[in-house]
């Protein structure tokens, strides 16, 4: 594509991002725009489609350690940000032009190279894992999740950049004392971030630069810097109180014990009694 619309929101609370994220969706599948997009999450968590929260979460610690916590409308598992840990993308492409696959392992390949470029600027190879992650030197440094319309799909995902092991596992079910030094050298030995491959703190604004080189590399395309126009902001001003309603963020949890219901532990947290 010649031309990549382009937005970035800056740091912005989950409930408002994930509101902008879907009202862009919405339009631009009744369009068929192609649409790319940084954000920098505050202290968050955001769950997956169909993941049950109450099995997944502490949620009185999430609670005290000021994590705001909501469901999005694309699949995979969580994406926890810790303050100032990561920078997050988002990108919706057109399923009718050929510039993305069909083919839904494919499709992820190709939006996932944004994150591989963005790791060139610093000299770091990244390697696609199917089907979301991103490895760098065989650790996760990125996870991304998709949904897919009519006539497009979203995509969106991280880079992480200076991760909080203990935080998130404080904010996970997992008894305290499963929480050792030896249960986040565990996860250490899975995840990384930008700052430790380099052994350096990375600048999140130099960060956001990076993807928008990687968005560049990956679609051969020029950025148009943008905002969202009256249409898309006023469906997410009307999506917004989805966002922070207990209805939606706890749908598959609701009447329910937290022994029924299918659920897969996230692999990170096998080795630290997830159940």
């Amino acid at each position: 594509m010649d031309e990549l619309r382009f937005m970035n929101f800056g740091l912005i609370d989950p409930y408002r991002i994930m509101a902008a994220n879907e009202a862009l969706f919405r339009i631009a599948d009744r369009t068929g725009d192609s649409i790319g997009f940084l954000w920098t999450p505050v202290k968050s968590i955001i769950m997956g489609y169909s993941q049950l929260i109450e099995r997944e979460l502490n949620l009185e610690r999430c609670r005290e350690l000021d994590y705001h916590v909501t469901r999005r409308i694309s699949g995979g598992g969580m994406a926890f940000a810790s303050e100032s840990s990561q920078v997050q993308y988002g990108f919706i492409g057109s399923l009718e032009s050929g510039e993305i696959p069909l083919d839904v392992t494919e499709s992820y390949e190709r939006v996932c190279s944004i994150v591989v470029h963005a790791l060139e600027k610093y000299g770091l190879r990244g390697e696609f894992k199917p089907i979301n992650d991103v490895l760098c030197n065989g650790k996760k440094i990125s996870g991304s999740a998709q949904t897919r319309g009519n006539r497009v799909l979203l995509q969106h995902g991280t880079l992480l950049v200076d991760f909080n092991i203990k935080e998130m596992l404080l904010c996970c079910n997992i008894p305290l004392e499963k929480i050792s030094d030896k249960g986040i050298k565990s996860i250490e030995e899975r995840l990384t971030d930008l700052n430790r491959q380099l052994g350096r703190k990375v600048p999140l604004s130099d960060v956001e630069e990076s993807l928008k080189y990687g968005f560049e590399k990956t679609f051969n395309t020029r950025l148009v810097e943008d905002n969202m126009t009256k249409e898309e902001k006023k469906l997410a001003e009307k999506l917004l109180p989805k966002y922070y309603d207990e209805e939606w963020i706890f749908r598959y949890t609701r009447g329910r014990t937290r022994s029924t219901g299918s659920y897969e532990v996230s692999p990170e947290l096998k080795d630290l009694g997830g159940r």
